[in-house]
């Protein structure tokens, strides 16, 4: 569940201490002006981010969409980047570009085998600045240039699901929390709780049971309970009767069936998951779940990621990947919970503790008993996961990415906190669906790769076909994945001449229209470096949905906004 299993390296990958002993943190030897120097930096940057990334909040919400940005003039700091790469990004001509999707169906899950689209053209065209010749809008005023545009393969951002999949309504998602962390976390369980907007139906409203602590006053459940209801999330509040956290993941086995009952519903799936399971797309899992028998008995999981975990634990489901179960199967645990809860309370996890309880009811073992789903994910990932996720692995879900301790969505060079960043990759979901997220594309011959809604990345040395087939290992180094990996490759600059990379994040997503969206991504920095959000560059993609027309496109709100 969210304790960490077992140790790691409490240091950030790939990193020489003895080359940064000017830093605050650092264990070299240094000087005590350096030490007050550094201190005092350290300090000002946390003061700077504060004042702008309040700035940012205030005028997002203030601004209308546009996509020739300010950010447009800033200068590529070559201060900190490599000099070739710097001069490569310093010949960009345009940094704003359009997507032409063209959506194709649905065949399978990704995987990192597949292949990837790979384009000879340069994602952001170098060169001198385009001319407009002098060409005049309509009403007089000066005729911006337009922006490079390519062509590209998606897949549907509504996801199909098949005829005859588990309806949301009878599906049912089990949570063992407190109050201050559901209040929360609950803003990013609106993702699968609540219907999207124009389908708030009864069949596409599922349930929720939230399993608190003895200890939470009434008073603060009263409070959750209308945080809520404000946020339309569809979720029943119970009081567990046992003080101990893993036991009372177990005893879920009881309280979801017992809450069915109160409902006067029968539900087909009941999921288990951590508080911190985030769910890319309602329709993703219920595709996934399609091709499972709800008569049978079916217990839905994946293991670690981590060999090391694994070889600590044993083969069995992880909690944070979500345990999804049969009603069938539900059922039975529910008539075995008094056994499974004087065989297995004193386990250390509760997912082991359920994974045990579903071993016993269907005869089978701790290790087979879980039908393994690649989709599903534990993420037991220390330090920066940005090569996991622009591995081309599926995505059903995401954990452990708030903290610090374990995943960081966006490696060391953002300036974003780390549940900002959760909450943005939510709204990019929301706008290009759960298939598109992570969806990689290659340009310019191997120089960029566009992971969809996530990061761009420019390579000093353009990456090879052969090598997509491997995660870059940007996590901490010797900690095992059960992924191939290739080799990290340094992030701006490296101390031994090697070639590096420089990654652009996912900053911003305006909606246009319906079927556009702007989308900006904005530089990362070595995680020493600290730069502020003013002093990076930033990239436009605009997302047109409608470059070849089709239902509900409105050209006009696109040009007024300099767009095509």
């Amino acid at each position: 569940m969210n304790s960490f299993r077992s140790s790691f390296p409490l240091k950030s990958p790939h990193l020489d201490r003895n080359k940064f002993a000017a830093f605050p943190f650092s264990q070299g030897t240094t000087s005590l002006p350096q030490t007050l120097l550094a201190l005092v930096r350290s300090r000002l940057y946390l003061c700077i981010s504060a004042f702008a990334f309040t700035t940012l909040l205030l005028l997002t919400y203030t601004t209308v969409p546009t996509f020739r940005s300010s950010s447009n003039t800033v200068t590529f700091p070559s201060n900190g980047l490599k000099r070739e790469l710097w001069e490569h990004l310093n010949q960009i001509k345009w940094r704003e570009i359009v997507l032409e999707p063209t959506e194709v169906p649905f065949v399978k899950q990704s995987d990192m085998s597949d292949h990837v689209p790979w384009l000879q053209e340069d994602l952001f065209p170098k060169g001198e600045k385009g001319k407009n010749n002098n060409k005049k809008n309509p009403d007089g005023t000066e005729s911006l240039p337009k922006p490079p545009r390519h062509r590209i393969d998606v897949l549907p951002r509504k996801v199909v699901v098949p005829v005859g999949a588990t309806s949301p309504s009878r599906m049912i998602f089990g949570i063992v929390t407190t109050v201050d962390r559901a209040k929360m976390m609950s803003q990013l369980w609106t993702r699968w709780i609540t219907p999207p907007a124009g389908e708030d139906t009864e069949e596409n409203r599922p349930s929720c049971l939230v399993l608190l602590s003895a200890e939470e006053t009434q008073e603060d459940v009263d409070g959750l309970a209308k945080s809520f209801k404000a946020r339309g999330v569809n979720c029943g509040l119970r009081r567990g009767k046992y003080e101990r956290y893993e036991v009372r993941v177990l005893s879920m086995i009881r309280e979801f069936r017992d809450y069915a009952d109160e409902l006067g519903k029968t539900f087909d799936w009941y999921v288990f998951n951590d508080d911190d399971t985030f769910w890319v797309d309602l329709r993703t899992l219920r595709r996934m779940l399609a091709k499972y028998d709800i008569t049978q008995d079916f217990f839905v999981g994946a293991t670690t990621e981590a060999k090391n975990q694994l070889e600590s634990f044993g083969r069995m489901a992880f909690g944070g990947a979500g345990m999804l179960v049969t009603d069938s199967l539900s059922r039975k645990m529910y008539d075995l919970f008094d056994d499974c809860y004087e065989k297995y309370r004193h386990i250390f996890g509760g997912d082991e503790m359920l994974t045990r309880c579903a071993a016993l009811a269907t005869g089978l073992t701790k290790a087979t008993v879980t039908s393994e789903e690649k989709g599903l994910h534990q993420f037991d990932i220390p330090g920066d996961t940005t090569g996991v996720l622009q591995s081309g692995i599926p995505f059903l879900n995401l954990h452990h990415y708030i903290g610090g301790s374990w995943v960081h969505l966006f490696g060391y060079g953002s300036y974003r906190t780390d549940f900002s960043q959760i909450l943005l990759l939510k709204r990019v979901m929301e706008f290009i669906g759960g298939d598109n997220m992570f969806k990689r594309y290659v340009f310019g011959e191997g120089r960029w790769l566009l992971t969809q809604g996530y990061s761009l990345t420019i390579f000093e040395e353009p990456l090879k076909p052969a090598q997509l087939a491997k995660m870059e290992h940007t996590w901490y180094e010797g900690y095992r994945l059960s992924f191939p990996d290739r080799p990290p490759v340094a992030e701006r600059h490296d101390w031994d001449g090697s070639k590096v990379k420089q990654t652009f994040y996912i900053d911003d997503i305006k909606v246009i229209s319906p079927q556009t969206a702007v989308m900006t991504y904005v530089m990362a920095d070595k995680w020493d470096e600290h730069l502020t959000s003013a002093e990076r560059v930033r990239l436009e993609v605009l997302w047109d949905g409608c470059w070849n027309g089709g239902p509900g496109c409105d050209r006009s709100e696109l040009r007024a906004a300099a767009l095509v």
